[in-house]
């Protein structure tokens, strides 16, 4: 899993996943046979070298369909690489146990397992298995939608597999780089390392590689609508899956010309496509390929106004849908059956299929969703004036009845009977009116509950929109940095880099939790340091940290400048307390006479207190300003190291 990435082709805003399934299908093909000869080698070994070998083997042919399998093996590989001796295969021994629980989706655990296998290659001087431990954690992450952690393994792992000659890794490398930029719109960069992914697996005479690499080339220039340059690599593609008699990649670049062609306006070719699929497909195919051949199809008909021929592949695509988790198939199924059962005037049936599609639209362009803030800004104000005006018309009245009292007392001995009747229908009539006017105050208060429900909806989305551009900010400072010659550019960037992920980390904690007002400060802290901690190579086993937030819980305008301050002062203590030796970081948060007192304490070489106060750099004059924003007073001192402490006024706790 960990060097294999889905192949997305994006078409008109569909995500059509081919290459992935196609993959997978040829890989359980297989399976059984690579099994019975690795049993069978197995069974012949008699060293413990090879015996570890060939349990690795085993445990990787396991991680594609039995999680228990691929980690009983993977035990069985370490401890017989553990009596052989071998530095190699004791290396091999823990990456299969990352290997297990990266097939698995059990990332944190894989992480672990891949990042014991970079230490140990390190201590033992292996270069090649540091590259191959680095480039996994890279996919780990990038499975994770971490996409700044993954490049920057990337980034890491692709100078080692030149310098040791890994062609074949470095490849793939080139492979998944090409994926990254490509999720994040850089269609350019996803091209020039998708060519050069290509250009070593035509060195290495890698077929099946380049197979891999003339679709994801077609992708991308799918992504940019660039359909005519598209269709050259699809073509080159399917020549020499045909040449190889790979079923699999065949079915799937059929269906990939079909996308392509129907781009191009060329219906007649794209049917064709999906007819030749549909002749060499089989009921054991993936639901994935067997679906998008017959929507197409369907598609097709219905355009032709075949109904008979278009409900047959209605009828073929349904069972397999139910079973798909793609949320776009099942989008495009149910727009198509809609599409069908009103074009044979069964209209309650296509309305139940249109509702569902409405249920299963979640996508929001950035346009859309200003303009549904405001609106529902709007609808919240007019709603609180209609609910205010209603409140008055409610005291008008009951003003006008107490002067109608008092009038009908003036003259209650003349009057009797009249007012008696007057009273009795005055009361009768606001009776009804206030029941009206609670109704319709009720009724007004539940509309604006919504409406604030929705706007909470949305203002997640934003939050969760300015994480991923923060993010993708991250990355281009991250990849500026490296393209920088000069050591003191680079760590300014970095230093911006890092500043940038801790605004990041607010909106990301803003989105998933279930309060947009604020945020829990111990979790968010615990984050932001393990961030600068990452982004500056610390040895988790030489400096440690420890967070005391007291459960205190910041609004955003307290905790951006705050978290700004902090990361600050931590990467100050990273970049100067401890050098090589060993060390403790303590921030600890509480409140302290109605103020906010935060303490950032390193057990390091301590500080210059008075250079410090007149340091003029940009990082220190950053905290003084936010500071001031926040009224906060600054103190420093040394106590078995630098201690600098905030004592804030201008603070809302949540």
């Amino acid at each position: 899993m960990c060097l294999i990435f889905c192949i997305f082709s994006i078409v008109k805003g569909r995500l059509v996943i081919w290459f992935i399934t196609a993959f997978i299908a040829l890989q359980l093909f297989g399976q059984a046979n690579r099994l019975k000869e690795f049993r069978k080698e197995l069974i012949l070994a008699t060293s413990d070298s090879a015996k570890s070998y060939y349990h690795s083997e085993i445990c990787y042919v396991w991680c594609e369909s039995n999680f228990d399998s691929a980690l009983f093996h993977a035990e069985l590989s370490y401890d017989y690489a553990l009596k052989s001796g071998s530095t190699i295969l004791i290396r091999q021994g823990i990456m299969s146990k990352g290997w297990a629980y990266d097939w698995a989706y059990k990332f944190d655990s894989a992480k672990y397992f891949y990042k014991q296998a970079r230490t140990y290659s390190k201590e033992n001087d292996d270069l090649k298995g540091e590259a191959i431990a680095t480039f996994n954690l890279g996919v780990t992450h990038y499975y994770e939608g971490n996409l700044d952690s993954a490049t920057n393994y990337y980034l890491k792992a692709e100078p080692v597999f030149r310098q040791v000659g890994d062609f074949q890794n470095l490849s793939r490398l080139f492979n998944n780089m090409g994926r990254v930029y490509e999720k994040t719109g850089n269609s350019e960069m996803a091209l020039e390392v998708s060519r050069k992914s290509l250009s070593l697996k035509s060195q290495l005479k890698d077929t099946k590689g380049i197979i891999n690499s003339l679709t994801n080339m077609s992708s991308i220039f799918q992504r940019i609508d660039l359909y005519d340059s598209a269709l050259v690599y699809s073509e080159r593609s399917l020549a020499l899956a045909e040449q190889e008699g790979d079923s699999a990649a065949i079915k799937g670049e059929l269906i990939n010309l079909g996308i392509i062609y129907k781009n191009l306006d060329q219906p007649d070719q794209a049917i064709a496509m999906y007819q030749q699929a549909q002749n060499i497909i089989s009921p054991d195919d993936e639901p994935y390929i067997l679906s998008e051949i017959y929507l197409n199809l369907g598609e097709f008909y219905l355009g032709q106004a075949n109904m008979a021929l278009t409900k047959k592949y209605i009828d073929l695509m349904e069972p397999h849908i139910e079973i798909m988790e793609s949320l776009e198939s099942t989008m495009h199924f149910l727009q198509l059956k809609y599409a069908y059962l009103k074009a044979t005037g069964q209209f309650e049936k296509s309305l139940a299929s249109l509702e569902k599609v409405q249920e299963l639209n979640a996508e929001f362009v950035d346009e859309q969703t200003v303009q549904q803030m405001n609106a529902l800004e709007q609808l919240y104000e007019k709603q609180k004036r209609e609910a205010e005006i209603a409140q008055l018309n409610l005291d008008n009245q009951n003003q006008l009845a107490a002067i109608a009292i008092r009038n009908n007392q003036r003259n209650i001995f003349i009057f009797s009977t009249l007012i008696f009747l007057l009273l009795a229908g005055f009361i009768f009539y606001r009776f009804r009116n206030k029941s009206k006017t609670a109704l319709l105050l009720q009724n007004k208060n539940k509309q604006i509950s919504e409406a604030l429900d929705e706007r909470e909806l949305l203002l997640k989305e934003i939050h969760h929109r300015v994480k991923n551009n923060l993010q993708v900010i991250s990355s281009l400072l991250s990849l500026q940095a490296d393209s920088l010659g000069d050591q003191a550019a680079v760590d300014a960037v970095l230093e911006g880099q890092s500043r940038v992920k801790s605004i990041a980390v607010i909106h990301q904690k803003l989105y998933s939790g279930a309060d947009v007002r604020g945020v829990e400060m111990q979790d968010y802290l615990e984050n932001l340091v393990e961030e600068v901690f990452r982004g500056f190579g610390v040895d988790e086993e030489k400096v440690s940290y420890e967070i005391n937030a007291q459960d205190l819980k910041l609004d955003i305008d307290t905790l951006i400048p705050l978290g700004l301050i902090i990361n600050e002062l931590v990467t100050n203590s990273i970049k100067y307390a401890f050098g090589a030796a060993e060390g403790l970081l303590s921030i600890r948060l509480e409140l302290e006479n109605e103020k906010l007192k935060i303490s950032v304490k390193d057990s390091g070489k301590g500080v210059n207190e008075a250079h410090l106060e007149n340091s003029d750099s940009f990082g220190w004059k950053m905290v003084n300003i936010l500071a001031k924003k926040l009224k906060a007073e600054i103190s420093i001192k040394n106590e078995s190291g630098a201690v600098i402490e905030l004592l804030v006024s201008n603070y809302k706790l949540i």
